[in-house]
C-alpha cells in the first residue's frame, strides 16, 4: 500500500509539471492549418481537454495553434 501511495503521488506531482510545455511545437501553425492537418499534436491530452483545444481553433482560425493551446491548458 505504501509504495502505490507513493507512486500516486510522484505521478500527481508530473501531471502538475508535465504541462508547462507546448505539445503544439510549430508555432507559425495557425490554428486552421493545423485543424486541417488533422489537430494530431495534443496526443498527450485528455480527449476532453483536445475536444476544448479544437472547439476553441476552429471559433478562432487566424490565432496560432500554439497560442490557443496555451489558453486552453492554462499554460
Amino acid at each position: 500500500m505504501r509504495l502505490s501511495a507513493c507512486a500516486a503521488a510522484a505521478l500527481a506531482c508530473l501531471a502538475l509539471i508535465a504541462p508547462a510545455a507546448a505539445r503544439i511545437t510549430d508555432r507559425d501553425l495557425s490554428c486552421a492549418d493545423w485543424l486541417r492537418a488533422g489537430a494530431r499534436s495534443t496526443g498527450e491530452y485528455p480527449a476532453a481537454v483536445q475536444a476544448r483545444i479544437r472547439s476553441f481553433c476552429a471559433a478562432n482560425p487566424k490565432m496560432k495553434a500554439v497560442d490557443a493551446e496555451m489558453t486552453m491548458t492554462g499554460d
